[in-house]
């Protein structure tokens, strides 16, 4: 990201890694985000702002599709994988949709590899859905993966959540029985 600043690595190396870092650097204050309360309390904003993204996602979904449709946290095999929302639709397949957060084009890359993993063997169209974060545009998501060694499989997409709202959701309101005019 910056080429005057040292890699982890070379932090780790040299000082021992971040926390023994931030210790010498700024002895007064806390020097561990890794675990106790600043952890905690992390993870708890992290997990409201999640809730809250896949309430907002939802009520959306539902404006677009009869609710009957809109299957929440559906734990699908093989693998037990739970997605945030499945969609049934005509061809009795279902759309997968999975919400996620990055920070930047490098985190999103690197969260589509974890994903990836997790979903690759279900037989369905997958949807992984950017959210929270309008900074990375879908043709910036299009030239990462254009870079990539291995695409993504056919029946994975990739998208932000607007061009979601502005594209995506109509082609699904096609596929489905239960879409709301």
């Amino acid at each position: 990201m910056f080429e005057y600043l040292p890699s982890s690595r070379s932090i780790q190396r040299k000082f021992g890694g971040l926390v023994l870092l931030r210790q010498e650097l700024i002895p007064q204050s806390h020097s561990d985000y890794t675990r106790g309360v600043e952890r905690s309390m992390r993870a708890k904003e992290s997990w409201h702002r999640a809730a809250k993204y896949e309430e907002e996602f939802y009520l959306y979904l539902i404006q677009h599709l009869e609710p009957v449709a809109v299957h929440e946290h559906k734990i699908m095999r093989p693998g037990n994988v739970s997605s945030d929302y499945f969609i049934y639709n005509d061809d009795d397949q279902g759309i997968v949709i999975d919400l996620f957060y990055a920070k930047d084009i490098y985190s999103l890359s690197n969260v589509v590899v974890i994903k990836l993993k997790r979903y690759k063997n279900l037989p369905y169209k997958i949807i992984f859905v950017l959210v929270g974060n309008e900074n990375i545009s879908i043709q910036e998501i299009r030239k990462m993966l254009a870079r990539k060694k291995t695409s993504l499989p056919p029946n994975i997409l990739l998208d932000t959540e607007n061009n979601f709202k502005n594209s995506t959701i109509f082609k699904i309101k096609q596929l489905s029985k239960f879409s709301r005019n």
